[in-house]
């Protein structure tokens, strides 16, 4: 029985195209391993931090570290709450004086529109009082804006006012949560209420 270089040939080729598939399956198995040793460590570093926080939360039960969490969200929900209230109020101050510039370029506009008078035809006496009607409507516009300014400028003060108490409100909530987790007083009002019920 003879062998022939065909067939030799047609053998080395099945046998590359086996290697091949081999080595694409170790490919795919290393991988596979790869994002397992993955999956490990983030269990390993998850299993680590809920440690810390069983550490940090030292013998405070569970059930305290998450009602104090429940009540920092609710704090931040009642913050964001008052944030898109300044918002809402801060568009409504735009939208105000927005429309105060516009009534008064239409004023002006209109009152520029009605000043194209014939000079030339006017008398010395007509001029003066077309001067002097001319005057005082500029005069009670400056006024109605200087007005529209010191309101505009009061809301903004009163608006800059609220938003630094609310910071500071804000600053001196956190600080209290903060004295009283780190003190224990929230675990003693807890354990209180526990004994009570």
């Amino acid at each position: 029985m003879s062998i022939t270089i065909q067939e030799i040939l047609q053998d080395a080729k099945r046998l590359a195209c086996r290697l091949k598939e081999h080595d694409s399956a170790a490919d795919e198995l290393l991988s596979q391993s790869q994002s397992v040793f993955k999956q490990i460590d983030a269990m390993k570093q998850y299993q680590e931090e809920l440690c810390d926080l069983s550490e940090i939360s030292g013998t405070r039960p569970q059930r305290a570290l998450v009602a104090s969490i429940q009540q920092e969200n609710r704090q931040l929900r009642e913050l964001q709450q008052e944030n898109r209230e300044l918002r809402a109020l801060l568009e409504e101050h735009q939208n105000a004086l927005e429309l105060i510039m516009s009534k008064y370029r239409q004023h002006v506009s209109q009152l520029i529109r009605n000043s194209h008078v014939d000079f030339e035809k006017m008398s010395n006496s007509q001029l003066t009082q077309k001067t002097v009607d001319q005057a005082d409507k500029i005069s009670e516009m400056a006024a109605v804006m200087q007005h529209a300014l010191k309101l505009d400028e009061e809301d903004a003060n009163r608006d800059e006012e609220l938003v630094a108490r609310l910071i500071t409100e804000n600053r001196n909530l956190r600080e209290l949560v903060q004295i009283s987790t780190q003190f224990g007083s929230i675990q003693k009002a807890e354990e209180a209420d526990e004994k009570d019920s």
